[in-house]
């Protein structure tokens, strides 16, 4: 028997309905059904990302849309074109096929690779793991659904790591060791119209007269080439292939699993060239444009303000940010509404990864309104994230005084320098700290459009109790009941007098 998959119409997205139950659906389910079904969410926000990246490239070839009013037209629709979805997928159905002869799903008809485990292709069990296959069930064991393989090609295909040595590299995938920021609404289709940008000509990234989704071409315009980097269009770089690679299917008592694949060099993007829609990118004169990374001990919100830096030279936001506030200027959103944004994204270091990370923030579209009032929000939160950063620097401060009293009781400048870098890691004051503020920034987040200066003096008030609570906590934790009483009384009076005169009234934030 012929083995077959049609992604088109078997169930494998793992989608959340109206009633929160999890359920699995096919790319055309998820597409007709999307104003039913409340979101799609992966097994790690790398899936995630990468499975709203493919049903975003579906409808950006359907339906463009290739200005603001069209994007209009879509979103008053309040659900997708049904008629349009399924003529389409008809049309590409056997490119849909996770194991067709010819052109299997975002896969290479023939990989110069031995076969390897499947489980090389799950980026989640590849934590401190250089070749991304080694010590992985190498005897093959592992058996997975098709469903299952494929969630795991699409997030491998966008997200693979580099490695390899240089005369012969695995080239990074789009989605390797970077932070995406997507929009989310009420509805599956809410979230794929907030982040479907206008599309046409250069929008949102330079294209040819041919860009489409990688799996139309009938041979890959972008075969691997040492050295040599491509220039895509938006919807081949939606849909790349950073691998050229296979799934060997294999029937296990009449149902057909994969445990094994081929895995070889793919094509390279040129990063130079290309700007992500979906990331943050900070611009210097020296450095030019680089996108913010993601970091292991700073949560992002702490950097959410790049976000709404729409007039900013210095910074560009995610595009949807951009287009999102013309709609709000244009009386197409009103501003009273309230979507999310949620980063995704992973950390690697010399090929390892390690760590993912997913936040959620709301986001009242109030925030991107193009007039006084959200100019004026605007600079409420920014002040607000100045002021953590403030109040933190005194504590980290304040904390590095009261380590130094610990380790040289007598007279803190002679105590050793590793010693007090030991202390401050017992005392973990920065954990005290910042990851007690996050709920409390999204309370802020979700109040200034109402409260105003109100919502930001409650926040400037459960900085200061935060950040003093954090010291009496690490103060509590030094071993010595009397050398830690003194440490704390002098680094205290340190901590007091620079909250003093960094944050010296509130009203100097209103400024």
């Amino acid at each position: 028997m012929r083995p077959s998959f049609d992604l088109s119409q078997e169930p494998w997205l793992p989608c959340v309905g109206a009633d929160g139950h999890v359920l699995t659906v096919s790319i055309a389910d998820a597409l007709v059904h999307a104003h039913e079904l409340r979101e799609l969410h992966g097994g790690t926000p790398l899936e995630t990302a990468a499975l709203h990246r493919l049903l975003l490239a579906i409808l950006h070839r359907i339906f463009g849309p290739d200005s603001r009013r069209a994007w209009a037209e879509l979103w008053q629709a309040g659900r997708c074109d049904e008629s349009a979805i399924r003529a389409y997928l008809q049309q590409w159905r056997d490119r849909f096929d996770l194991f067709d002869d010819t052109h299997p799903f975002q896969q290479t008809p023939e990989v110069q690779a031995q076969p390897r485990p499947i489980s090389g292709l799950d980026l989640s069990r590849a934590y401190n793991n250089a070749t991304l296959f080694e010590h992985q069930m190498e005897d093959g064991s592992l058996s997975v659904s098709p469903a299952q393989a494929a969630r795991w090609l699409v997030t491998f295909q966008c997200s693979g790591i580099g490695t390899g040595p240089p005369h012969d590299p695995y080239y990074a995938g789009p989605l390797a060791n970077a932070m995406i920021v997507m929009l989310q609404g009420r509805t599956l289709f809410q979230t794929l119209m907030l982040n479907l940008l206008e599309y046409h000509g250069d929008r949102p990234m330079p294209a040819g007269p041919d860009d489409r989704p990688m799996w139309e071409y009938d041979e890959c315009p972008y075969p691997p080439s040492l050295g040599r980097f491509y220039r895509p269009g938006y919807l081949a770089y939606l849909t790349w292939r950073c691998r050229t690679a296979r799934l060997l299917p294999h029937w296990e008592g009449g149902v057909l699993t994969v445990r094994e694949c081929q895995v070889a060099q793919g094509p390279a993007w040129d990063s130079s060239l290309i700007e992500d829609p979906m990331k943050v990118y900070v611009r210097d004169d020296r450095r030019g444009s680089t996108p913010l990374r993601l970091r292991e001990d700073r949560a992002m919100w702490r950097d959410s303000d790049a976000l709404f830096r729409l007039h900013d030279a210095s910074f560009r936001p995610p595009l949807a940010f951009r287009e999102l506030a013309e709609h709000v200027s244009r009386g197409t959103l009103a501003r009273e509404e309230v979507c999310n944004y949620v980063v995704l994204g992973i950390l690697n270091d010399n090929a390892n990864l390690k760590f993912y990370r997913e936040e959620r923030m709301p986001l009242p579209l109030a925030y991107l309104a193009d007039d006084e009032q959200g100019d004026r929000l605007r600079g409420w939160l920014f002040q607000a994230l100045d002021a953590a950063e403030r109040v933190g620097d005194a504590l980290g401060k304040a904390g590095r005084e009261l380590a130094a009293w610990v380790a040289s009781p007598a007279d803190r400048r002679k105590a050793n320098a590793n010693d007090i870098k030991l202390v401050v890691s017992q005392l973990r004051i920065e954990s005290r700290y910042w990851p007690r503020l996050e709920l409390a920034f999204q309370r802020l987040v979700s109040d200034l459009p109402m409260l105003h200066e109100r919502a930001l003096d409650a926040w400037l008030d459960t900085v200061l109790l935060v950040a003093r609570r954090a010291f009496e906590e690490a103060a509590e934790a030094t071993s010595d009941p009397t050398r830690g009483l003194k440490a704390a009384n002098l680094a205290r009076a340190t901590l007091e007098r620079l909250l003093a005169k960094g944050v010296r009234r509130k009203e100097e934030l209103h400024d």
